[in-house]
């Protein structure tokens, strides 16, 4: 029996269920605020919105996804990864395609909210869980790989859009974008052939969590646990949503140019890649209860220096901090849920944890838009968020202290 197997030989012999989570992952992309809001200026301008107004339908879409993403988050416990994944990706595409061409508000909102809830909800949610289940030993390095697919489309994704922008109209790049989830979709049916059923797991292939037991999704909410871990489930979604929401107001704030703000993401993701793979090795050595408290503490620094920098140098270094914290937050969180509940119902648990990421990333652009209607600009916002996160980052070392007494 193999007990250690190095990153390579991992990769190649479990290349068709990483390729699905990385590509799931990837597609996320599409529903994820740091590619909506490429286009924030031409929905504003088409729809006559103002920041508070498009924030509030936005805000709208978003909840109502997060408000879904209990219900549908809890189907990977009893279907294929492969069946939901062409629902997913299908329904994505239509969405898309609807941003495409719809003219009312109402349209807006109903687009808005299946991209977020089949882009940032269920593709992310859907990779999170599959690497989580499948793999118990190397989680950290599968959820890592996943992880690998949100990033370059974080990175790469908004500078090669906002470069099209200057030759196409924005509903003509939505038109061409959404021939790629459909293509995922086809790609993960085929790969899925052999997947492990839910139903069918092995029990030596399922994890226990703390107590040696699976917790029930109503166990779980009534755990101290999980509440002292919520602010920062809820904190991070938010303001890191803000951060690409409003990268457009945050540039003309600072006088820069755009495209040459959006330049300095290969630089987040070069830094969120490498925290990423790093954070799935220390979580395969020391587990991610370990880690827990610790993660969110960069994103203090990254957003004082967003709120006093005067050059993109200077927001580069932020955003190389910020990438610290957004580099493990797909890991640390995920394998932590894995960790302390166990794994049989963690399809449930892990959208309750969706849920409150997508509410998250709706009440932020929500606040900001109003906070800057009444002159509160993004500098002084951005102090506050780091505030948020000393006192999220003290509840998170609670947290972990209260489940090594439980152990």
């Amino acid at each position: 029996k193999v007990i250690h197997m190095n990153f390579l030989s991992f990769l190649i012999a479990n290349k068709l269920w990483l390729s699905a989570g990385f590509l799931l992952a990837l597609s996320s992309s599409f529903g994820q605020t740091f590619f909506i809001s490429i286009f924030a200026v031409e929905i504003m301008h088409s729809f006559n919105l103002s920041n508070s107004e498009w924030g509030t339908i936005y805000a709208s879409g978003t909840l109502l996804s997060a408000a879904a993403m209990i219900y549908f988050g809890g189907l990977v416990d009893y279907y294929k990864t492969r069946y939901i994944s062409v629902l997913v990706l299908g329904t994505l595409t239509v969405a898309m395609l609807t941003m495409a061409n719809t003219g009312s508000v109402a349209g807006l909102i109903v687009t808005i909210f299946l991209l977020r809830l089949m882009g940032q909800g269920m593709s992310t949610h859907l990779a999170h869980v599959a690497m989580s289940r499948w793999f118990s030993r190397y989680r950290g390095r599968a959820l890592s790989v996943a992880n690998l697919g949100y990033s370059l489309g974080e990175s790469f994704l908004p500078m090669f859009f906002v470069a099209i922008l200057v030759w196409l109209p924005w509903r003509s790049v939505w038109l061409f974008s959404a021939i790629f989830p459909l293509i995922v979709a086809v790609a993960i049916y085929c790969a899925l052939k052999d997947e492990r059923s839910p139903k069918s797991f092995k029990e030596d292939k399922v994890s226990f969590g703390i107590g040696g037991r699976h917790w029930s999704r109503s166990q779980v909410l009534k755990s101290s646990i999980f509440w002292f871990a919520f602010p920062g489930l809820l904190g991070l979604p938010a303001f890191g949503t803000v951060l690409f929401f409003q990268q457009v107001n945050y540039a003309a704030l600072k006088g820069w140019d755009h495209l040459s703000m959006v330049k300095a993401y290969p630089l987040f993701t070069i830094m969120a890649v490498g925290v990423s793979f790093l954070s799935g090795s220390l979580i395969d050595r020391h587990g991610a209860t370990k880690l827990i408290g610790l993660y969110q503490i960069p994103a203090v620094f990254g957003f004082y220096v967003f709120s006093i920098c005067e050059t993109v140098m200077g927001f580069s270094i932020g955003l190389i901090l910020f990438a610290v914290t957004a580099g493990s937050n797909n890991i640390i969180p995920n394998a932590f849920w894995a960790e302390c509940f166990g794994t049989s119902h963690l399809g449930r648990i892990k959208s309750l944890a969706a849920g409150i990421m997508v509410i998250g990333s709706a009440l932020g652009p929500l606040i900001s838009g109003v906070l800057i209607d009444v002159g509160f600009n993004l500098n002084s916002q951005y102090i506050l968020f780091a505030t948020y996160f000393i006192l999220s980052s003290a509840l998170l070392f609670a947290c972990t202290r209260k489940i090594l007494v439980n152990n």
